[in-house]
């Protein structure tokens, strides 16, 4: 088992009860430096974990060319996302758009992200999303570097100021009655989803460590959603991470990908591989979405789905796993007994060591 499986976002805030719980990088290009912007504000380890990720997967789409070969009718221009990682009460929140650095290279983006812990979801659209989208907005009408570090620094304490200081986060019920009403009429589209992750998402079942075990990279899949019609964008994002938390294991980190000028959500389960973020700029003709996709649907599987869209009639996310039928709470439980075995309380971890030096 890695690192990223054990300790992304499941930080040792226990061991610094006065430490802070937001914390906001950025990295990326911009023109204020000459060529990768130096790093600013990456003071824990899941955003560390998160800048090599992120920046590795788009430095591998473009050194192997992956946009390039799939051609201009398949792949948008540039970037412009919001991103949405998410792990049982942590998160990381940010913005991706296409940048350039003080020579004029433009081939990767400038990337915000915000680590939140303990705030609900409707605190980190309404409150912490407008500060990086004007953060944004402020990054690209400046050419000097010391702007920048003195605007994200800002942004920060804006965003410490208007914490909701919650010890927990609240169970985010953004985009869930419009949700459940759609797929309640729109059984199909969703019946494929459910076929998708009973035949492909196994490794990620409740209680199941399939997707974890080896100590050099977890496992990852990768899918593309709809954004349901009538729902802001990212209530859709919130109410399809809370669908796939009741079908997968709730320890599994998720990190939700929504271009803000298209009509789809990418969801990435487990630690993503560099090839998952061919998806950042791929069109539909490229990766269609998984509703789309015509599945031969067996019947007698499907029959043991029609629980969920009971559920789903009455307003409610289900209450039970497809894969085992076990109760989401019990699931919820049980890994948030997992994560507490391997949080660092009783050692000087990198997050404590850090803070405590300053």
């Amino acid at each position: 088992m890695n690192d990223f499986s054990r300790l992304f976002l499941n930080e040792d805030w226990k061991a610094l009860p006065g430490a802070p719980r937001i914390y906001l990088s950025a990295f990326g290009k911009h023109p204020g430096w000459n060529d990768h912007l130096d790093d600013i504000g990456l003071a824990t380890n899941s955003l560390i974990d998160a800048r090599r990720i992120l920046y590795g997967g788009i430095a591998s789409q473009i050194e192997s060319a992956a946009w390039e070969k799939a051609g201009s009718e398949k792949v948008a221009s540039g970037f412009d996302h919001i991103l949405h990682w998410s792990r049982m009460g942590e998160t990381l929140t940010g913005l991706m758009w296409s940048s350039k650095d003080g020579k004029g290279r433009s081939l990767y983006p400038m990337i915000t992200l915000a680590h939140c812990v303990g705030e609900s979801f409707d605190w980190t659209i309404n409150k912490a999303l407008p500060v990086l989208e004007e953060t944004a907005v402020k990054c690209r009408q400046t050419v000097l570097a010391g702007d920048v570090v003195t605007m994200v620094r800002s942004a920060q304490q804006s965003l410490r100021a208007n914490a909701s200081g919650a010890l927990g986060a609240p169970a985010p019920t953004a985009g869930f009655e419009a949700w459940c009403s759609y797929f309640s009429r729109e059984q199909t589209e969703l019946r494929r989803v459910l076929h998708h992750i009973r035949g492909n998402l196994a490794a990620f079942a409740p209680g199941r460590l399939e997707w974890c075990e080896s100590e050099k990279k977890a496992r990852s899949a990768s899918v593309r959603l709809p954004q349901i019609p009538g729902m802001k964008p990212l209530e859709s994002l919130n109410a399809w991470l809370s669908f796939f938390g009741t079908q997968i294991d709730p320890a599994v980190p998720m990190l939700g990908i929504v271009p803000t000028d298209q009509n789809w959500i990418d969801l990435i389960v487990g630690e993503p591989a560099a090839s998952d973020f061919f998806i950042l700029r791929a069109l539909l003709s490229a990766v269609p979405l998984l509703t789309d996709i015509p599945y031969q649907l067996d019947a007698g599987m499907q029959a043991g789905f029609d629980p969920i869209f009971d559920q789903l009639r009455q307003g409610r996310m289900p209450a039970k796993s497809c894969f085992n039928g076990e109760p989401v709470e019990v699931a919820r439980e049980a890994s948030l007994v997992w994560l507490s075995r391997f949080r660092p309380s009783d050692k000087a971890g990198f997050f404590s060591r850090l803070l405590r030096h300053g």
